[in-house]
């Protein structure tokens, strides 16, 4: 379906000229697998303290002030790398399945974590304490450490399958 636009895609200029500079796609991938690790393991921390594990001397409104903005500086460079990427080697982002689904679910915990970015302001108090933390809190921890596991091997396929659509 996306296929002619991919094709399209990597005629254009720009397209090619990241295609010919052999450094990019090794360049970009590289800050790309750097700012997954950032965005995992920042997810991961506010994760853990959301389910009563891991770092107990912050809050978890703390927590999630401090750490925040270093996930959605590292989603900025997700983005940016993958967009890279993408122009670079369209036909082999397009065509495969799983880079749908990933960007489906990065859509998903993205939505979910503003959402759950919000209530901790609004209730910081609420939050903090394990006794009248919503209940919600433990299914956001586990869904979103779910997520990025997904999108992180969906990551990974997207370079060992999309060959079998073309």
């Amino acid at each position: 379906m996306f296929r002619p636009f991919a094709d399209w895609l990597s005629g254009t200029r720009i397209s090619v000229a990241l295609q010919n500079a052999e450094w990019v796609i090794p360049t970009s991938q590289s800050i790309h697998i750097v700012s997954v690790s950032i965005l995992f393991a920042s997810a991961v921390m506010v994760n853990l303290r959301l389910l009563g594990v891991g770092i107990r001397g912050r809050s978890v409104s703390q927590l999630t002030s401090n750490v925040l903005p270093w996930m959605w500086g590292a989603l900025a460079a997700l983005i940016f790398t993958g967009t890279v990427q993408t122009i670079a080697e369209p036909v082999r982002q397009f065509v495969a399945p799983v880079f749908w689904a990933k960007m489906i679910m990065i859509v998903v915990v993205a939505l979910l974590t503003v959402t759950f970015s919000k209530a901790v302001q609004r209730h910081a108090q609420q939050w903090d304490r394990a006794d009248t933390r919503p209940r919600a809190a433990k299914a956001f921890a586990i869904g979103s450490t779910l997520l990025w596991m997904a999108i992180i091997t969906c990551g990974r396929f997207i370079g060992y399958t999309y060959s079998f659509y073309l």
